[in-house]
């Protein structure tokens, strides 16, 4: 799994262009041809036309956008660290094993993070937001997979999902 990390203005299309020649040309793949076709299926979760195998998820906040990309199922998210309210957050969103890990902001975002990664990993989005619990061991059509925290960018904290496997970061500044 490649993570492709970008800070400032970005064009949605320029970036996930970059992002997958660059997944491609690492991944020892085919080199992108042609132009990039972005579709959705039937729960609004993107991929491209013409590389059905390489799976993709993107976040962003504040000034930081991150793209992950790999041959299974993925799910990122990033949320830029500033004050905010989110006791309604937790007793209203999460489950009661997500509420006992809340101690703090940092833990919150820690919980959200993992949370929307892995619904976007289901592709269930935010539809599924209290019905799936995060606090113990994550599952995806019968497989285990694993939520890695992304303490990695200064000022956010983020988690991406996937089955486990080894992780590259690329910063595309």
């Amino acid at each position: 799994m490649i993570i492709f990390a970008k800070y400032g203005e970005y064009d949605r299309r320029e970036l996930l262009e970059e992002c997958l020649t660059k997944y491609l040309e690492t991944m020892k793949k085919t080199k992108l041809e042609g132009e990039l076709t972005e579709l959705k299926n039937h729960n609004d979760k993107p991929y491209f036309k013409d590389y059905p195998d390489v799976r993709f998820s993107i976040s962003h906040s504040g000034a930081l956008v991150v793209v992950a990309m790999a041959q299974t199922e993925v799910g990122i998210d990033i949320e830029e660290f500033r004050p905010r309210a989110y006791q309604k957050v937790v007793e209203n969103v999460f489950t009661k094993g997500e509420a006992k890990e809340v101690k703090d902001l940092e833990t919150f975002l820690a919980v959200w993070t993992r949370k929307e990664a892995y619904l976007k990993l289901t592709s269930e989005g935010l539809s599924g937001v209290r019905s799936n619990d995060v606090s113990g061991d994550l599952f995806y059509e019968g497989k285990r997979v694993i939520a890695t925290p992304l303490n990695i960018f200064a000022g956010y904290v983020g988690t991406v999902v996937a089955e486990e496997q080894p992780v590259i970061l690329v910063d595309l500044d």
